[in-house]
């Protein structure tokens, strides 16, 4: 039988630190050096969250609040949009769909189109404003984009309004440029009376 000898292998000295004062003071700067870089780096994200509340605040100070409705008061038929907020609404786009064939970028050519080429409509007479890209619509007012005086007149009209598929989209700012969307357009889940971030 061999014998098998295990060849030891030296080891390796360790070199021992020689802790002068010189060394505990250079590593006690590079140790408070390091603790002062996340110090700095944290207020700085303290800073930026402090910066977005704040923000976050001034909108909400300015913020706009479109919505629509129809008014039916003392036999006098409105088509309104107003602005709820405690901002005023910069208008940024105007999309409006009729029968998912004509399209229109203001109110004006979307009534026209409705009442000239409606006989129960084509002689009632009606007055508008024009709700269009660029107009804007101060905090706590309304533009009524269609209105009928005469009390014979608003059942033709609610029928006619009732019987189009008019599916519409308006785009606006706040001032400091966020933008927000009314629709009556359910395919997102959205409602008439809630505006929606726009990530235009």
């Amino acid at each position: 039988m061999s014998e098998e000898t295990e060849i030891e292998k030296p080891k390796k000295s360790r070199k021992k630190i020689n802790w002068t004062t010189d060394k505990i003071m250079s590593t006690s700067a590079l140790f408070i050096s390091v603790i002062s870089l996340i110090a700095l780096l944290y207020q700085s994200y303290l800073a930026r969250e402090e910066n977005k509340l704040i923000q976050m605040q001034q909108s909400a100070s300015v913020l706009p609040h479109l919505n629509q409705w129809y008014s039916n008061y003392n036999n006098t038929f409105k088509f309104v949009v107003g602005n709820k907020g405690v901002g005023p609404a910069f208008i940024d786009e105007v999309e409006i769909a009729l029968d998912s064939e004509h399209k229109f970028n203001n109110t004006k050519d979307l009534f026209d189109y409705i009442f000239k080429n409606n006989k129960v409509l084509d002689t009632i007479p009606y007055t508008y404003s024009t709700l269009v890209e660029g107009f804007v619509l101060p905090a706590n007012e309304q533009i009524d984009i269609l209105e009928i005086k005469n009390a014979k007149h608003i059942q033709p009209i609610r029928d006619a309004l009732n019987n189009e598929n008019i599916i519409y989209k308006i785009v606006y700012k706040d001032v400091y440029g966020s933008k927000w969307v009314l629709t009556n357009d359910n395919t997102n889940g959205t409602s008439t009376n809630i505006p929606i971030t726009s990530e235009k």
